[in-house]
């Protein structure tokens, strides 16, 4: 019985591979992705840690991640992984979904093209401090630190403990 058709060695051999040689990683590993979001531009007045803008200059959102919303980015290969590129933080930007989807296994893109394939949403800052609000439960932007308040204090039943203020959203009580 010959064991040299299972062996990994002839395994890569089939697909191509020489035994010292490693297959490339598709994907970005977590070290990469945050040094890709570390290099993405930092959104004025807002906590570095939770909005950048992709390259195209579009705001997103770190929670929204993997997903098809105006606030929602992608991970992509400035080179494309299909062209010869690495999955490395060097060849790692942020992109808004849609705007990865355009931009697909293309080599160079031009930014103002790129921005052309941009959601066409743009959000206020008031807008910004409610969907934060919404995702984190607080708002922290400089200058303009805040928390949600819980339930028991909106029946009026607890005073919060905490040093942040509630954040005043913008509704009207009577509408």
């Amino acid at each position: 019985m010959s064991s040299s058709s299972s062996s990994p060695t002839h395994r890569n051999q089939r697909r191509g591979l020489d035994h010292e040689e490693k297959e490339r990683p598709r994907f970005f590993d977590a070290k990469a992705k945050a040094l890709c979001w570390q290099r993405a531009e930092v959104m004025p007045g807002r906590h570095p840690e939770r909005w950048r803008k992709d390259s195209a200059g579009n705001v997103v959102c770190k929670r929204f991640w993997n997903c098809h919303g105006c606030l929602c980015y992608e991970y992509d290969h400035i080179v494309p992984y299909s062209k010869g590129g690495e999955s490395t933080a060097e060849n790692c930007q942020i992109l808004q979904t849609r705007v990865n989807r355009y931009k697909s296994d293309k080599e160079w893109v031009d930014k103002k093209e790129l921005e052309g394939f941009s959601c066409d949403v743009k959000f206020t800052d008031k807008e910004l401090d409610i969907i934060e609000m919404a995702v984190y439960g607080d708002v922290i932007r400089l200058g303009n630190q805040c928390r949600c308040r819980t339930i028991a204090e909106m029946l009026g039943q607890m005073k919060s403990k905490s040093p942040l203020a509630a954040c005043k959203l913008p509704y009207n009580e009577s509408s």
